[in-house]
């Protein structure tokens, strides 16, 4: 048997298996902090399908120091019956579940508390835009009693796990870390003093409830900032963790002035925190768990048979895919829905305030309302255009038991996956395409290629049902010169067109900037014409700074507040200055392909329109709308 699948003892805990639900921050708990039914329904999906243990994502040991509006808290006696209904359904669903109390410290925000954050040092959070106030010492020894407090509840509430957050820049960790605490009394300076308070901490709830629960910290291997906390520190103070009782360690990384390597988007490497992990497990004699990207199921079978830590916690992956331990189990890696790192329905939604969605799996944070269910009466469907929305709206028509047929006019199916995977670190969609087709294959939907130019062209279906998920295309501004030789589409260019030396890309937003990445990449010249005061509109909080780092290493010129005038053959003319360029590429937005719309809904009782033909968007609302529409038929 796999060493995946044999049990682990944590503490007084035993277990059953190596699969953590990682603690991530998901949104869905009722304003306030309080259990409602979306959380019980989104964690127990999970413990059903043999999590071995799940953690709960950071559950606030006081008012100030919560980070959402929609974030567990235990700070008050009045959250025990909520919390214990939870623990209740995930261990009657077969798992056990930990708690992560923390407190989120300078990262907190006084929107959404009302009250001031508290920090070791006054350093405001320049992601949070917050004005943290430094912490008495008096302060601090209260603060010492929430967290005991904080854990006691979660105890009486029947948690099986109280891991105490050492990471990501919240309090403990803004403590420990130099890059956020300046003090210069007993609590800051030397590695010792600043190791004190969390250190007080651990120790006293050890000392209280190390027998009933297993208690663990969770922390950062690296900061991933020049003057933040490095692995040597790290180990420093994982021993002495261990010391005064701490019966497992789990890494994770960064803080929110580093926040890419905390929710890692698809430009960190997989499994980058295993080396930390493995020469942790030499220097410690508690079980080690790692965290990070491990969205590849060989990855997380070498991670255990190779020793390099001794649990698996995966966050996104199981918000991608709520079978994934039962898949890798029965070994059916092909079956697995893989997590893309996107990050677009999770963290950027959490960071938004809304509840955690997924890219790939419309079902997450919906689990209540949104299942696969058996169709009472079997139809033929034809869907129109083999895209994301479409492919999934097979999927789910197909696992009803209706018979599908998709028609698509290209020679392969997938849309716009193979554009958006050409960029430089976006390979990763490719994943969701290839679990797609692997899924229509399996359920042996039949594939059409054929251009449907008028409702003629699927009167052979006898279709009861018609989806059109015929996509956008991309739109021309009505500049002149537009017209000229030397002007292309971005998509064009990303599907492999060749261009000169020197290229000027007419839109700054997603498209133009992961056009820029990848021709600038290439050594091409770039410069990026964008009509907004930046460029950037829709990339996400953890791709941002990457982004503009990625461009300023390649020399890539922006000018934003730009009016373009006219496009020559050799350059472009603004309102103040001219461009020179050999090609001119255009991202200046999309357009619906939906000139059949009208004509199939007069031909056919039953007709649903999902993705970018309603709208061009991206491929999470894709995903939703084929799941959805194919729910209903």
């Amino acid at each position: 048997m796999s060493k995946l699948f044999t049990p682990l003892r944590i503490g007084p805990i035993t277990i059953k298996n190596r699969f953590m639900m990682a603690p991530m921050e998901n949104g869905l708990a009722a304003p306030g902090g309080f259990v409602n039914d979306r959380i019980i329904r989104f964690f127990e999906e999970r413990a059903k399908n043999e999590v071995g243990i799940i953690l709960t994502g950071s559950v606030g040991v006081s008012p100030e120091g919560r980070g959402l509006p929609t974030q567990l808290s235990s700070y008050d006696d009045k959250f025990i019956p909520g919390l214990k209904e939870l623990t209740d359904a995930i261990h009657k669903a077969g798992s056990k579940i930990g708690a992560q109390i923390y407190h989120a410290g300078r990262q907190a925000s006084e929107a959404i508390t009302g009250i001031q954050p508290i920090a070791p040092s006054a350093i405001p959070c320049a992601i949070v835009g917050n004005d943290p106030r430094e912490m008495t010492v008096t302060e601090i020894y209260e603060m010492k009693e929430k967290f005991i407090q904080s854990a006691r509840r979660c105890v009486e509430a029947g948690f099986d796990m109280i891991e105490i957050h050492f990471a990501h820049g919240y309090l403990l960790h803004s403590f420990l870390s130099p890059h956020s605490n300046k003090r210069i009394d007993e609590f800051g300076g030397s590695l010792e003093n600043r190791m004190r308070f969390p250190m007080e901490v651990l120790q006293e709830i050890v000392q209280l409830y190390g027998d009933k629960v297993a208690v663990t910290i969770r922390i950062s291997a690296d900061e991933y900032l020049e003057d933040g906390l490095k692995f040597d520190e790290v180990v420093t103070i994982t021993q002495k963790a261990v010391e005064v009782g701490a019966q497992a360690i789990s890494l994770t990384a960064g803080s929110y002035d580093a926040v890419e390597y905390t929710i890692q988007p698809m430009f960190i490497e997989q499994g980058f925190l295993v080396p930390f992990s493995q020469k942790l497990k030499e220097l410690v004699d508690v079980p080690v768990i790692v965290a990070g990207r491990l969205n590849s199921a060989d990855l997380i079978e070498a991670i255990s048979e190779n020793e390099d830590a001794d649990m698996i916690a995966i966050g996104r992956g199981l918000i991608s895919d709520e079978e994934l331990v039962v898949k890798m189990k029965n070994k059916e890696y092909e079956e697995i829905r893989y997590c893309v790192a996107c990050n677009q329905g999770c963290i950027d939604n959490v960071f938004q305030g809304k509840g955690v969605t997924c890219l790939v799996n419309a079902r997450a944070g919906f689990e209540a309302e949104r299942n696969i269910i058996e169709a009472d009466e079997k139809k033929k469907v034809v869907v129109i255009g083999a895209g994301p929305a479409g492919m999934e709206a097979a999927r789910v028509a197909s696992l009803r038991g209706h018979e599908v047929t998709i028609i698509e006019k290209e020679k392969n199916s997938g849309g716009k996956f193979d554009t958006l995977a050409a960029p430089p670190e976006k390979d990763s969609f490719l994943l969701y395409k290839d679990y797609l087709t692997s899924q229509l294959d399996k359920l042996s939907v039949q594939m059409v290629k054929a251009d449907v130019k008028s409702v003629q062209d699927i009167e052979k279906y006898q279709a009861d049902i018609i989806v059109v998920a015929t996509g956008a295309r991309q739109t021309v501004p009505p500049i002149k010169g537009s017209d000229l030789v030397n002007v292309l589409l971005a998509e064009d260019v990303l599907n492999g067109q060749e261009v000169g030396e020197t290229v000027a890309i007419i839109g700054g937003g997603l498209v133009g900037t992961e056009t820029a990445k990848y021709l600038s990449d290439m050594g091409k010249k770039v410069t990026i014409i964008e009509m907004a005061d930046a460029i950037g509109n829709g990339v996400g909080p953890t791709f941002a700074g990457h982004l503009i780092e990625f461009l300023a290493k390649r020399n890539v010129e922006q000018i934003t507040s730009a009016k373009v005038v006219e496009i020559m053959g050799d350059k472009v003319i603004l309102a103040d200055r001219e461009v020179p360029a050999d090609h001119v590429i255009i991202a200046a937005g999309y357009t619906p392909n939906s000139n059949l719309i009208d004509e199939l809904k007069a031909a056919y009782p039953n007709v649903h329109t999902i993705g970018d033909v309603n709208k061009p968007r991206r491929i999470i609302d894709a995903t939703e709308e084929g799941f959805l529409a194919a729910a209903l038929i």
